[in-house]
């Protein structure tokens, strides 16, 4: 799989999340650990920098994406409680196999905020587009820097910019008026309005459009935002265009007939289906009076069609599951906080099937605190990343490894075992 993901994400004076050293990400990535041990905190971190590249309704009113998206994270208590106000939060993203021309690369987003508690502002204090393997490597020598914001001095910054049309060599030009309320990288086309420099004479303008695409379709879902009663009940308008399945699930009647264009699609989630209750003849959407669509469930040897308001909440629960994590146009990231929740524990295993199947066509994490779903991750120990602390204060993150484990796996002990006692060496309990 030759696409881009979401390599490593670095993080300082964050809440209570220590990521220095970075965490480094896979294709799929299985977070385990205690109540408040960061999961949360992490994955916020993930929705952060979409909601910062995402345009609101409250920017017609002046409130930029950046200052909506941070007032979501927290406001000025995304300053660890720890740490002295005032201060610089940091943020660091690595993206692999990001392409310019048509040298695959990987590129390093790295900002500052600074949070200040007693004005009650959080506002960007630097930023930096760089290309890079990781952040290390990156003070060991100067990586090629797409842009540097607010790095001498607030609201200016440098660009690259090439010196021929060949396009081999760049140099710095200035940069000023960039504000401290939106991210730069939102914010890259405004500012070469206001310069002489044409986009595409920039090494930024390409990488700036793939980058803002691939994160702007990453997808969150909790299983406790999943509102059963409205996915049960509303009836969406025909002719949305939507093919993610939202937060709350309520638009699924709707992405089920637009995946459903897709034969293969509909074949693949009538044998998810089945593989949870065996009698399932066939799932469809259908119209409900003239411009509305509700979802037919039916059965072998029943005439007549279920609806969701018919079935139990772990089957509706799994069925959204399915159309998540079978589609035919994933997401470029999938989160789900807590799949398991609901689900009978004989579902365990399908379900860990379904996001390992899923995880070959596109990058997912998955928070879990199900021993039962763990069990069926043995396998995939190098994909399991651990939430813990040294000092009960500061949570970081470990990857799990066949070798950290052989003497217990030797044993016959599987993941979930481990977390269910409460081994030092997963984590899983809060003391």
């Amino acid at each position: 799989m030759n696409q881009p993901i979401l390599r490593l994400l670095a993080t300082t004076n964050y809440k209570n999340l220590y990521l220095g050293p970075e965490a480094y990400l896979n294709q799929l990535n299985i977070l385990i650990g205690s109540n408040g041990s960061g999961k949360s905190n992490f994955i916020s971190c993930l929705k952060f920098l979409k909601d910062c590249l995402i345009a609101t309704p409250d920017e017609n009113r002046g409130v930029s994406s950046f200052e909506d998206a941070i007032s979501k994270l927290g406001h000025d208590r995304v300053l660890d409680v720890n740490i002295e106000s005032p201060a610089k939060v940091s943020l660091s993203y690595c993206f692999s196999h990001f392409s310019q021309t048509n040298n695959p690369r990987s590129v390093i987003l790295d900002f500052k905020l600074y949070a200040d508690k007693q004005k009650a502002r959080v506002s960007i204090s630097e930023e930096y587009l760089y290309s890079g393997e990781n952040l290390r490597l990156a003070s060991l020598w100067e990586p090629f820097y797409y842009y540097k914001l607010h790095e001498t001095e607030l609201g200016k910054g440098v660009l690259s910019v090439y010196d021929t049309p060949s396009q081999d060599t760049t140099h710095f030009e200035p940069l000023d008026k960039i504000s401290t309320n939106s991210l730069g990288l939102l914010m890259i086309p405004q500012l070469l309005e206001d310069s002489q420099f044409p986009p595409e004479n920039t090494p930024v303008y390409k990488i700036r459009r793939e980058l803002i695409e691939f994160i702007s379709k990453w997808q969150f879902y909790n299983a406790n935002n999943m509102n059963l009663n409205l996915i049960r009940t509303v009836e969406p308008k025909i002719g949305g265009s939507d093919i993610y399945l939202s937060a709350s699930g309520d638009n699924l009647p709707l992405v089920l007939e637009n995946l459903s264009q897709n034969i293969d699609f509909e074949d693949s989630l009538n044998e998810a289906m089945k593989s949870i209750l065996p009698k399932t003849r066939r799932i469809r959407p259908v119209r409900s009076g003239r411009l509305s669509l509700t979802v037919e469930w039916y059965f072998e040897d029943i005439k007549e069609a279920f609806y969701l308001n018919e079935m139990s909440d772990g089957t509706v629960r799994m069925l959204c599951w399915a159309t998540i994590l079978h589609s035919p146009l994933l997401p470029s990231l999938i989160v789900i906080d807590e799949p398991e929740l609901g689900l009978h524990v004989s579902w365990m295993p399908i379900l860990a099937e379904w996001i390992k199947k899923a995880a070959t066509r596109t990058q997912i994490i998955i928070t879990t605190h199900s021993p039962d779903l763990l069990d069926h991750f043995t396998d995939r120990l190098e994909n399991v990343l651990c939430f813990y602390s040294e000092n009960k204060t500061h949570f970081s993150v470990k990857s799990l490894s066949k070798e950290m484990l052989e003497p217990k796996l030797e044993e016959g002990w599987q993941l979930g075992d481990l977390y269910r006692v409460g081994d030092p060496s997963i984590g899983g309990w809060p003391w």
